[in-house]
């Protein structure tokens, strides 16, 4: 496929190009003037959820995008998945999905976890967030999940063994 026929498809699926093209022009130009650095290219995200919103995405196509469930995608959202234990191929899914960089997502899921957004909790003690729990775990015992999902997902880790 040749330049212009990628261009033409990422434009079929939404994409401003042009603006895509500039910016990313513009931060060669400044990394060639010196002005920046390449960390500074990555942009924190605030949240795959959110991240996923910009793009016009709903958490039921992030989900279907990366080959997740909604239940997988919200723990990811809410850092309760251990980052060490998420696979690489899952991360450059996300990345790619959320057209940001892997840098960003993998800066957002280390961050510690959080609470649902809006819960309120209404209890005499304080309320705590969940330990975080290993990517693999999740999707064992995610009972939304479709079988074909969950066998694609758990190939990962045996792919991670060998």
């Amino acid at each position: 496929m040749d330049l212009a026929e990628l261009r033409d498809v990422r434009r079929m699926m939404g994409d401003d190009v042009e603006a895509s093209e500039r910016q990313f022009l513009s931060v060669l130009k400044d990394l060639k003037a010196g002005l920046g650095q390449p960390e500074s290219v990555t942009v924190a995200i605030s949240g795959l959820i959110a991240k996923a919103q910009e793009r016009g995405l709903d958490t039921i196509a992030l989900a279907d995008k990366t080959g997740l469930s909604v239940v997988l995608v919200t723990k990811l959202d809410r850092r309760i998945l251990a980052f060490k234990s998420i696979p690489r191929q899952l991360l450059r899914a996300l990345a790619d999905v959320l057209e940001s960089t892997l840098s960003a997502i993998a800066e957002y899921l280390q961050q510690p976890q959080v609470f649902a957004a809006g819960a309120r909790f209404r209890a005499d003690e304080s309320p705590r967030v969940p330990e975080q729990q290993d990517f693999f775990d999740a999707v064992r015992t995610d009972k939304s999940i479709s079988e074909e999902r969950r066998a694609a997902l758990l190939a990962l880790e045996e792919s991670r063994e060998s």
